[in-house]
């Protein structure tokens, strides 16, 4: 009989006050043998235990712990990776393992499919009257707009270093920002307002994506949607932006003043991205006593436009509004797609338009950006 194995998620073990000692938040490696011993009670002593940790765990582990660490790694199949989660869910695909963790890897569904469909697969643990026993972890199917949501956090958190979750980090999500810096590209082509938001250096300051400045904050920002913008031919998502509702923008190649470039220096667009217009799309968030309302429009753009609802896609005209609804998708000259991500980086207190006076840009408005804040103030 074939014997069954498992690859487990250290960092997420040792994090875990669901193990002894139990409502305790700090990591402990010995939950990490606890683990172990329940899994060999359950599958056997032979059952083979693949370990995967983060590399930042050496760090935050007690010096004692650091010492047992060592140790287990020389009786241990043990990986370390910057990232541990795409390691072990390969491991575990090519080796056709059991996944030892509590997480739901929602950020990872599109990459690992199989996640969804193999649930049995994942346990998670409890402990019961002191003693700790392995439990289907409760892998369950997510759509496509939480998966978005859950990649947008981890982009949040990669390129801006912030966490929607930290009240001081909503804080610099909830407001408008502005460049100052006159030699910065970004700066040129929004002058009013960044239509980004702006990223926390080691000191914890907010400044420009574009030049590392520090970056003045303006007026709450109303309430945006996001959107994700792939590539057509492999579905490799390589840009999102967000639109404050009241706000309109328009979407194309080159450099649009108040507009969002798709073939951006900055990001990794597909070749075919050439085919899209200077100005292809017009993109505007409606004011609305539910959600805001999402309407896009065709500028005449040479390739055109197809909405793609359901199974019944439809090339829009030149000029005609349209309504874009949660799943639809849009596909731009054949080479791109646009659609809505299930993000939305708000607070209660963005009820009002922030005041523009005469600092309004053209025909398209975007984000306003007032004092550049530091991260903890």
């Amino acid at each position: 009989m074939k014997v069954v194995g498992a690859v487990a998620d250290v960092s997420n073990v040792c994090w875990s006050d669901a193990l002894p000692p139990t409502g305790r938040h700090f990591p402990l490696l010995e939950r990490v043998f606890l683990v172990r011993d329940a899994w060999r009670r359950q599958y056997g002593e032979r059952a083979p235990l693949t370990l995967v940790a983060d590399n930042s765990l050496r760090r935050q582990l007690s010096l004692e712990d650091q010492k047992r660490l060592r140790q287990l790694e020389a009786d241990t199949e043990l990986h370390f990776a910057k990232t541990a989660d795409p390691v072990l869910l390969a491991l575990a695909e090519e080796r056709g393992l059991h996944v030892i963790s509590r997480d739901q890897f929602t950020d990872l569904r599109r990459d690992f499919p199989w996640i969804a469909s193999t649930p049995a697969r994942f346990l998670g643990w409890s402990t019961d009257g002191g003693t700790v026993r392995l439990r289907p972890s409760g892998i369950r199917p997510v759509s496509v707009q939480v998966v978005s949501r859950a990649l947008e956090g981890k982009d949040l958190k990669f390129h801006q270093r912030l966490d929607h979750r930290n009240p001081v980090h909503q804080r610099i999500l909830s407001h408008h920002w502005r460049c100052e810096d006159e030699t910065c590209l970004k700066a040129r082509i929004w002058p009013d307002r960044l239509h980004d938001w702006p990223r926390l250096n080691a000191r914890g300051v907010a400044v420009c994506t574009g030049c590392d400045r520090p970056v003045r904050q303006l007026g709450p920002r109303t309430r945006p949607r996001s959107f994700v913008v792939a590539d057509l031919g492999t579905g490799a998502e390589y840009l999102r932006f967000p639109v404050g509702e009241g706000d309109a923008l328009e979407v194309g190649r080159g450099e649009l003043r108040h507009g969002i470039n798709l073939a951006s220096a900055e990001v990794d667009a597909p070749a075919d991205v050439n085919l899209v217009s200077r100005r292809h799309l017009m993109i505007s968030v409606e004011r609305t006593v539910g959600n805001p309302r999402v309407t896009v429009v065709d500028l005449e753009s040479a390739n055109g436009t197809v909405l793609e609802r359901g199974k019944s896609p439809r090339h829009l005209v030149a000029g005609e509004p349209i309504t874009l609804q949660e799943k639809d998708r849009l596909v731009l000259a054949d080479a791109v797609t646009i659609r809505l991500s299930g993000q939305q980086h708000f607070s209660d207190e963005q009820q009002q338009l922030p005041r523009l006076g005469t600092a309004g840009g053209g025909r398209t408005r975007m984000f306003l950006p007032e004092d550049s804040i530091p991260a903890g103030s």
